[in-house]
């Protein structure tokens, strides 16, 4: 990471003084170089969040391009919308983000939005324990998995899915950014089945996100459902932004997971 550089970008941050960076990432042996600017002053991971999109189509082109060449494309195509039926786990700042999307949608499409999260929360409960989720109680890996199979079956499609396919595509979160596959398109209808065959990531942006903020929070991870987005920002408020954008960067970056291949 070079030096940063003092300079004004009214345009995207209304004015504020931000500071510009340059670095550059070896993403698969291939060195790529971004630029990116970020608040001097206190500042949020909704700042950075621009960054994390860029690295996941650099780590996902990359790596598309690779398995093209080995006979293995991409089968994810519009209108394929079963993976839009798994829970999605998403960063906390993310669940604000996605929940002040919903709140600035326009009549009716918003009371149709929240109408949907309701209703995908009442399927989850009446499923039972199996299925639920509850960040206030500590769950082992194993068993957070098990519920994200058992919340699979009841295939209850996001509430964002209109068509077979993401009506906030621009806004989508990073893990859905990620998540592409190389198997049939109809394996995913039935994973224990049929074999899944993701697309491999040479940088784990989504997974990143869940480690950050572990000096004031501690260690581990945290993540929201997004089925439960509306229930769970009703009871969280986000942290009032206490670091520099580029104090926020480099914390990301020292915790930039790279997954060995």
């Amino acid at each position: 990471m070079t030096e940063p550089t003092e300079q004004r970008d009214a345009e995207s941050l209304e004015d504020s003084p931000v500071t510009s960076h340059s670095l550059e990432i070896k993403i698969a042996g291939e060195k790529v170089q971004f630029t990116l600017t970020v608040p001097s002053g206190p500042a949020t991971w909704e700042n950075i969040l621009p960054f994390m999109r860029a690295l996941v189509k650099v780590s996902s082109d990359i790596s598309q391009e690779y398995f093209t060449t080995q006979g293995k494309p991409i089968s994810c195509k519009a209108g394929c919308g079963i993976c839009c039926r798994q829970r999605v786990p998403i960063a906390e700042f993310e669940a604000h983000r996605l929940r002040r999307l919903v709140e600035s949608m326009p009549e009716p499409r918003r009371s149709e939005i929240i109408a949907r999260f309701q209703a995908a929360e009442d399927r989850v409960r009446e499923a039972g324990d199996t299925v639920l989720f509850d960040d206030r109680q500590p769950m082992s890996l194993k068993e957070m998995a098990e519920r994200a199979g058992n919340y699979f079956k009841l295939m209850i499609p996001c509430p964002f899915l209109e068509n077979e396919s993401c009506s906030i595509y621009d806004e989508r979160p990073l893990k859905c950014r990620e998540y592409l596959v190389t198997s049939p398109a109809v394996n995913c209808s039935d994973p224990e089945v049929l074999p899944v065959v993701g697309l491999p990531q040479p940088l784990a942006v989504y997974l990143t996100t869940l480690f950050l903020d572990e000096e004031s929070r501690g260690p581990g991870i945290r993540w929201v459902p997004l089925n439960q987005l509306m229930s769970w920002t009703d009871l969280h408020v986000p942290e009032p932004p206490s670091r520099t954008g580029s104090e926020l960067l480099l914390e990301f970056m020292s915790k930039l997971v790279r997954p060995s291949t």
